[in-house]
């Protein structure tokens, strides 16, 4: 798999580089398989999902997850099309079946997981899980780890274990932590950033990503640093 893998890659870097919007990941965009930024790689299709931590970037494809890392493509098996991607605070993967992690796969229904050193918190429908206990009630789409804290976000924002919440203009459709907040995306196509305090908009976007203080934002390839924030 390896060298078809290179074969692929060295290919795809013959090519005509893509047109079309830029898929948004911490730390740059990925326009069709051509990641930039944070990262520099060719991959060999344009991936479903991608995202990163603070060494790798992950790109997920039907049946196989790519890792770049240190200028290296690896190819990973994953047993089934990947549902959602995070990278941070660890790998996890949700797949039909459960949520793929180095731990490997846990029978978990998520619609979305952070893997921690405590554990996988996942949420769903009935609310905000730590691997097979239900810690807070309620129906949740994304769940991001900020400032010490686990944030589900559903048609609220509930911050655990401090116990604070805020109502959201719309339901969550995609997360991720930056520095000054948690980046959300809202149904309906606008992008926000929650703190413990309060919403603040940042205008439409159909999708986003979060690195530090920086956030990017799609369609348009925008970046918005936390100090640029119109803080309302």
């Amino acid at each position: 798999m390896g060298r078809a893998l290179l074969l692929l890659v060295l290919l795809a870097a013959c090519a005509p580089l893509p047109e079309g919007p830029g898929l948004p990941y911490p730390g740059g965009f990925v326009r069709g398989s051509v990641v930039e930024g944070r990262f520099q790689a060719i991959l060999p299709g344009a991936p479903l999902l991608v995202d990163a931590d603070a060494e790798a970037l992950y790109a997920a494809y039907p049946y196989q997850l790519l890792e770049v890392r240190a200028g290296k493509v690896q190819s990973l098996p994953l047993p089934g099309v990947p549902r959602f991607l995070r990278a941070r605070p660890g790998l996890a993967v949700g797949l039909e079946g459960g949520v793929l992690t180095p731990r490997g796969l846990l029978p978990y229904p998520a619609q979305d997981a952070l893997e921690t050193p405590e554990g996988l918190y996942w949420v769903d429908a009935e609310g905000l899980h730590l691997e097979g206990r239900l810690l807070l009630p309620g129906s949740f789409r994304q769940v991001v780890a900020w400032e010490g804290e686990v944030v589900a976000l559903g048609t609220e924002a509930h911050f655990f274990p401090s116990g604070r919440r805020l109502a959201l203009p719309a339901p969550a459709l995609k997360a991720q932590a930056a520095r000054c907040g948690v980046a959300f995306l809202a149904e309906g196509g606008l992008a926000h950033l929650l703190t413990p305090t309060g919403l603040t908009p940042l205008g439409p976007a159909e999708d986003l990503a979060a690195w530090e203080d920086t956030l990017y934002l799609s369609p348009g390839e925008r970046t918005l640093r936390c100090g640029e924030v119109p803080w309302s």
